[in-house]
């Protein structure tokens, strides 16, 4: 037992695989489920508005507070200098090309003097069906949480338009006059009090309204429109199928840009530097084969997911070609970089381990980047796992130009150059 317990503490890729990995995934899960088992992080939401109505504000000041919603209400134009509001059109244009997933707008028509309803216009891209789904949610919760407070004005008004104002106005004070008589209340106070908006009602803390919400359905329009996959035969598998692709591509190619380590334990390596070659040309025959294979890998598992689930990849099949090369050779020199900095194939297999599942954690492969906190959604930009999802996504969820997918493909580009040139470094001082 004794001679067990000395060969696991000496088992560095067993002592990493056994604690360290399950510790860091449990800090990222509980980073994002944490507290009361949703997510923790905000998901951005822009925030269009158009009125000046009373209730209008109240709504945005709720967002503003709200515990899973960061509304944006302005951007910075492109010559970087200028700050702008947001209007509806530039919303539009942000969620379409994916910069965010989601746009309410309260227009000027959101709630005037003579509405029979309250109108919203939710603009959406449910790239991210989860992240949809708690925009959306959120919300809907709120708006009829909140409005509830305004439904004698909206009754007022509905039954106005349809006996007429001058009937309606009669009923309304006969109901008044009943009211006083019976009751002792001022009549004119609940004249009041169902056709005039209350702004220090509203503003104050609502009661619990769960009752009424069925009925709030039909004086409050909120108006959807799913700007990006409408098309897509099959969103679910196409949101996702980029993630798992470079997850398993990140598995595969790592091992086999560590199998130097096996060249060099079965002598392979020594035979090959006896010949005329420099171990740079040894290191990119290595690194060209595992490009091919990963681009092989990948051309696999799209044509399938195509073949057996109808996800559409020849209709942009250019633009993903491109990025399947970028997320091979970014993938490739990952694994270099693992060979070049471990001492054997044992603790390469571990370090890569770790990497790799907190690469796909927090960089976007297992669930959007959103549900995490602002600092980690910071760190997972510095993966390459969140540039190949994105990537993936802009070519297979929203048919996006090379314009869509140059910045993705020059990170992932520039992250293979750098890593590869560290590893080279390494490589050439005959670290295996």
């Amino acid at each position: 037992m004794i001679k067990d317990i000395i060969r696991f503490i000496n088992d560095k890729p067993a002592m990493v695989l056994t604690f360290i990995v399950p510790v860091i995934l449990i800090l990222i899960f509980g980073n994002i489920f944490g507290g009361s088992g949703g997510p923790r992080g905000k998901t951005n939401l822009i925030v269009v508005n158009e009125s000046n109505s009373i209730i209008a504000k109240l709504i945005e000041s709720k967002l503003d507070s709200s515990k899973s919603l960061k509304p944006v209400k302005t951007y910075t134009k492109e010559n970087g200098n200028d700050t702008v509001k947001f209007d509806e059109e530039t919303a539009k244009e942000w969620v379409k090309t994916g910069r965010i997933s989601a746009a309410v707008v309260m227009p000027k028509d959101f709630f005037t003097d003579t509405s029979t309803a309250i109108k919203f216009k939710f603009y959406y891209d449910p790239k991210n069906e989860i992240e949809s789904n708690i925009i959306q949610g959120n919300m809907q919760q709120m708006i009829f949480t909140q409005i509830p407070r305004m439904m004698p004005l909206l009754m007022q008004r509905k039954a106005a338009d349809f006996l007429g104002r001058d009937s309606s106005a009669r009923f309304i004070n006969g109901i008044g006059k009943i009211v006083n008589s019976y009751f002792g209340v001022s009549a004119d106070s609940f004249v009041n009090r169902i056709t005039r908006v209350d702004s220090a009602s509203l503003l104050a803390s609502s009661a619990d309204t769960s009752s009424e919400r069925n009925f709030m359905s039909s004086i409050i329009k909120f108006e959807s429109e799913q700007l990006v996959g409408k098309k897509i035969t099959n969103p679910g598998l196409t949101r996702t199928v980029g993630g798992w692709a470079i997850m398993f591509l990140l598995f595969s190619l790592t091992g086999a840009s560590t199998s130097l380590f096996e060249e060099k334990q079965e002598g392979t390596l020594k035979r090959l530097l006896c010949m005329p070659i420099t171990r740079s040309e040894i290191l990119w025959s290595k690194y060209l084969y595992t490009i091919l294979l990963g681009v092989f890998q990948l051309l696999v598992l799209f044509v399938f997911s195509w073949a057996v689930f109808g996800v559409e990849i020849f209709a942009n099949f250019g633009n993903l070609l491109i990025v399947i090369v970028a997320s091979a050779s970014a993938a490739v020199a990952f694994g270099m970089m693992i060979t070049s900095i471990a001492k054997s194939f044992n603790q390469a297999n571990g370090i890569s381990t770790l990497l790799i599942l907190v690469m796909s954690a927090i960089g976007g492969s297992w669930f959007p980047t959103s549900f995490l906190p602002d600092w980690m959604q910071v760190i997972s930009k510095g993966t390459l796992t969140y540039w190949s999802v994105e990537a993936f996504l802009q070519v297979l969820w929203r048919q996006s130009s090379f314009a869509g997918i140059a910045t993705h493909v020059f990170i992932l580009l520039s992250i293979a150059f750098l890593i590869n040139s560290y590893a080279l470094i390494r490589f050439r001082r005959g670290v295996i």
